[in-house]
Parts: C-alpha cells; sequence; structure tokens
C-alpha cells in the first residue's frame, strides 16, 4: 500500500549524513523516554535479579541499557500500542526490509508525503476524519513498522498520541531537512531483539509470569501536572487517575510475589501519596511538549519526576 503513496511524491536532496552507529540503542525518540535519566537512575537499578520484565515499553531505554548477554536471563517487553510492539517483532525478525522501506521514505520526505502516510488510514471530511481501517491490520507488517518510525522521525516533538478512535493526530515537526534514514541502530537492535520476547497484551497479564527475584520496570502515562500536559493518550483507551490507582494495586501484588519493581511517574502529591509504603526518590528532567514555541522550556521545572521502587 505504500508503494503507491511513494511514486506520487518526487525524491529530495539529502546533504547531511547520519553518523554510523553498531550499538544496539533505542531507534525511537519517545516523550517520556528514560534516555536522560538513565545516569541518574544507573544507582538505583537492582545489582542482581533473574528475569526482566517492561510492560510500558515505549522507547525501550532502560531496556537497552540493562541488557546483558554476559548474564543467563530472559527478558520480556511488552505493551498496549499494536503498532509499537508489531515494529519491534519486525526490527527482530526482518530489520533489512524495514530499512529499504525507511529509507526510500527519507529520500520522500516533505509535508506533502508526512501527511498521506499519517492520514493513510482515514477519509477527510473537513476537519473531522472517519477511520478507514486499523493501520495493524492493512498494512503489511514492515510497511507498519517503517510508518512507525517515520511518523515518529519526523512528528513534532517524537510525540505519539492517538484520539479516541485510534488515529495519529501528530501534525509534522520541523523535520524538512532531517536525514532520518537508518545508520545501522535498527540492525544491531535486531540482534538484541532476537533473545526477547515481545507482546501486545496490557501490563495486568504478566502478573501470573512474574517470578520472585523478577525485575519489573514500569514507566506508564504520567499523571498530568497541569490542564494542559496530558499527553497521556498513547492508546485510545488513555490512562486516567483510576489507571492510576490500579497500577497501584499491580505494584502491590508484584511486592507481594517477592519480585523487584521500580515505577517513574509525575512527582506529584497524589503519585507521592499513592506510593507513600514505598521508597522514593526525585529527579529533574527537561520536558519540552508546548506546541507553541515561546511556551516551551527546556528548563527541568525543579525535580518534576519520581522514582518509585520496593528493594
Amino acid at each position: 500500500m505504500l508503494k503507491q503513496i511513494f511514486k506520487n511524491h518526487p525524491k529530495r536532496e539529502i546533504s547531511k549524513k547520519r553518523n554510523f552507529s553498531n550499538k544496539a540503542s533505542p531507534f525511537l525518540q519517545w516523550v517520556g523516554g528514560k534516555r536522560s535519566l538513565i545516569g541518574s537512575y544507573e544507582p538505583y537499578f537492582p545489582k542482581t535479579f533473574k528475569n526482566y520484565w517492561e510492560p510500558f515499553l515505549g522507547g525501550g531505554s532502560v531496556f537497552f541499557h540493562l541488557y546483558d548477554p554476559s548474564v543467563e536471563r530472559k527478558y520480556f517487553l511488552s505493551d498496549l500500542n499494536e503498532e509499537l510492539i508489531i515494529t519491534y517483532n519486525m526490527i527482530k525478525d526482518s530489520p533489512k526490509e524495514i530499512i529499504k522501506i525507511l529509507n526510500e521514505m527519507n529520500q520522500l520526505h516533505s509535508k506533502e508525503f508526512y501527511y498521506e502516510i499519517r492520514n493513510i488510514d482515514r477519509e477527510l471530511n473537513g476537519k473531522k476524519a472517519q477511520k478507514l481501517f486499523s493501520v495493524s491490520k492493512a498494512l503489511q507488517k514492515e510497511e507498519v513498522a517503517a510508518r512507525f518510525i517515520y511518523l515518529n522521525r519526523t512528528c513534532f516533538n517524537a510525540l505519539w498520541r492517538v484520539n479516541s478512535h485510534g488515529l495519529n493526530n501528530v501534525p509534522m515537526g520541523r523535520s524538512l531537512k532531517k536525514n532520518i534514514g537508518d545508520n545501522g541502530t535498527i540492525a544491531a537492535c535486531s540482534e538484541v531483539l532476537k533473545n526477547v520476547c515481545l507482546r501486545y497484551m496490557p501490563y495486568q497479564d504478566i502478573l501470573s509470569s512474574v517470578e520472585e527475584n523478577d525485575f519489573v520496570y514500569l514507566d506508564p502515562p504520567y499523571v498530568p501536572l497541569s490542564n494542559t500536559s496530558n499527553f497521556s493518550s498513547y492508546t485510545k483507551e488513555g490512562f486516567l487517575k483510576k489507571e492510576q490507582m490500579e497500577l497501584k494495586e499491580f505494584c502491590d501484588a508484584l511486592n507481594l510475589k517477592g519480585a523487584k519493581f521500580m515505577l517513574s511517574n509525575s512527582n506529584c502529591d497524589f503519585v507521592a501519596d499513592l506510593y507513600l509504603n514505598y521508597e522514593q526518590h526525585t529527579f529533574s528532567v527537561a520536558r519540552s511538549l508546548n506546541s507553541k514555541g515561546n511556551k516551551r522550556s527546556k528548563k527541568a521545572a525543579g525535580k518534576n519526576e519520581i522514582m518509585i521502587r520496593n528493594y
């Protein structure tokens, strides 16, 4: 299906080359990702653990940091974003196909191309959009993965956001001169992911399989710190106060099983009070999500993130 779109767009000139990398590291830029916090988190990761679980996968920064081929353990990664899990699985199984399509999209990138790729699953009638099909069902799996990576690298602020119908509604970012082709990272990630179990499922479903001394890292959609900062709609289901309280009960169940867990969230009274019976640490991190440039700040507003753990 994507090939038909490719035929309708001219190639662009790409002046900058990307630096080659043979290291497995996050291939997605993810809002709320922990790439910038890894150094601060390092002293708080468990020194030893059995198996690793990450049920809010996103960009996978913590997984890629903790993955250690020299230690005999199993890794279980999951998420409720179906297109995200398809992308990971395709990088695991068919990296060459993903690289080929992504590099083609890199050559064709333009404002018109971006919106045609983003809107492939809908019919537009003015400002209203009617969903025509599910991308994860209608497109070939390698197309789903390449489209996901392309939109992630070219949209506003690497934000993945969908409406109640499951339609991505993020505008294009300042990416017209950006080189978003592969630089070797996808192949490197593929080698690591071959040793990983990837599943599309809700976080609750892992509970029956987690064992004593396993380590579970949880990075759910954050509690918004203001009325304008709610970017929790990474899936059409959303993640509100009720879901946050259910997640606390899940953490209590992990604790009773003797599993180790670490959870990240907004540093606010609601979260701090909810997890009052666990160890808490706060961190400063810069976030810039406002779509209006004059209202964005790259400075961290105090200690705005909290990390909670039970060990």
